[in-house]
């Protein structure tokens, strides 16, 4: 786990609650942890998971080809939803960084509505790598 500084907590916070649009109440973001390459995700990607007071998990994936994901985006939401429900988390947001290629965005959003056992407490964000705060940049 990554150490995290008051400023960074608040930067962190911003990017949830502003590019993200979650409406979590503010005491949710006292308690925020980073792991850089969470074994739960090991097997299928190389990404960052922020956990945010016991009720929120964001992963955060920087590829270098947002493409690759195509194919492993079932499971990266099926171990999310594992981690969720088994932590006893309410969300599990799955955030991919891209750079300028909205052909990305549209694949990887036609592949998420096509998932099967999904529900409305997990969520895709294609977002722009420079919406990334740089606490979680590196």
């Amino acid at each position: 786990m990554t150490v995290i500084s008051g400023t960074d907590k608040k930067a962190i916070k911003r990017f949830v609650q502003g590019v993200l649009g979650c409406t979590c109440p503010n005491e949710v973001f006292l308690n925020i942890n980073l792991e850089k390459n969470p074994s739960n995700f090991v097997d299928i990607s190389q990404g960052d998971l922020i956990m945010i007071g016991g009720k929120l998990l964001v992963y955060l994936l920087k590829p270098k080809d947002g493409k690759v994901l195509v194919s492993k985006l079932e499971q990266l939401f099926n171990r999310g939803r594992e981690m969720r429900d088994n932590g006893g988390f309410s969300r599990f947001r799955l955030v991919v960084s891209i750079l300028g290629d909205q052909s990305v965005r549209e694949i990887l959003s036609q592949k998420f509505e096509s998932l099967k056992n999904l529900d409305e407490r997990v969520h895709l964000h294609v977002i722009e790598v420079d919406q990334i705060p740089s606490v979680i940049a590196q």
